[in-house]
């Protein structure tokens, strides 16, 4: 499989800053449930051909902006160079879906509403464990099970990972919530306080405190039903940086510490 730098034609004017373990699955990779295609994004392991081992993975939304700056709408997230540097030694695989454009709100948004119409966060997700997860899980050598498996996601991605995880427990055993924007679906407090299947899950969340004045609030708050529903609180990790915005560079400098929490469930 040939790396990003191998797949995109490099000119003067188009500068792709992708490691070399970062690789495009697929431009179009069949989405049934949304009845759509979407470009995908593979992080390997540096050690992933030479090692017959199985790895733990994570799955993450807007794949546009987490590896390479010259698909990203702003400022890239850099997590192939996070892991390249801090963690080869303790890799996973990353797999990656590029936001929609313009219909990105409506396919991370899960529940239907007057102010924004019906929601296809639930064909979404549902795509993620009925259509993505397995055709990975039999294509590579992963690690399988939810204590493996994490998704994670920022803003509206922070949503749609949180009903992620909250709907399918037994997938997605870990979750990193970057950000989330509960402001825009408020059902979703309702929807964590009616589960009681979230006993082993690990919820890692974190925002800024100049990001707006609901965030830390929202934030905490369904930090407060999900440690209601685990087992242990410790599962539950709650992260407020000071001074930090909404921007990809909060999401690249707490990605790491991120990733060292997820070594506790990938480790054990």
């Amino acid at each position: 499989m040939d790396t990003v730098q191998e797949q995109y034609a490099q000119t003067e004017e188009e500068k792709h800053t992708a490691s070399a373990q970062v690789h495009v699955l697929d431009e179009h990779f069949r989405m049934p449930e949304l009845q759509t295609e979407r470009r995908i994004w593979l992080y390997l392991p540096a050690d992933y051909k030479a090692l017959d081992k199985h790895y733990p993975v994570i799955y993450m939304h807007d794949g546009q902006n987490l590896f390479d700056q010259y698909t990203a709408s702003h400022q890239e997230w850099g997590v192939d160079e996070i892991m390249d540097e801090r963690f080869y030694h303790k890799s996973c695989i990353i797999v990656a879906v590029d936001h929609g454009e313009e219909s990105r709100i409506n396919e991370y948004y899960p529940f239907n509403s007057e102010e924004n119409g019906e929601g296809r966060g639930d064909a979404y997700t549902s795509f993620l464990v009925n259509t993505l997860k397995p055709f990975i899980d039999n294509n590579y050598r992963t690690l399988p099970s939810a204590q493996h498996t994490a998704i994670a996601g920022s803003s509206m991605g922070g949503l749609i990972t949180t009903y992620a995880a909250l709907k399918y427990p037994e997938v997605f055993g870990n979750a990193g919530v970057f950000s989330p924007a509960f402001w825009i679906a408020k059902d979703i407090y309702s929807f964590a306080e009616n589960l009681n299947t979230l006993q082993n899950s690990r919820y890692y969340f974190v925002c800024g405190d100049a990001e707006s004045d609901d965030m830390v609030g929202d934030m905490q708050g369904m930090a407060a039903i999900v440690q209601s529903k685990v087992v242990d609180k410790k599962q539950v990790a709650i992260q407020v940086i000071p001074g930090a915005g909404h921007n990809e560079q909060q999401w690249h400098d707490d990605f790491s510490k991120f990733y060292v929490w997820l070594q506790e469930a990938f480790n054990s």
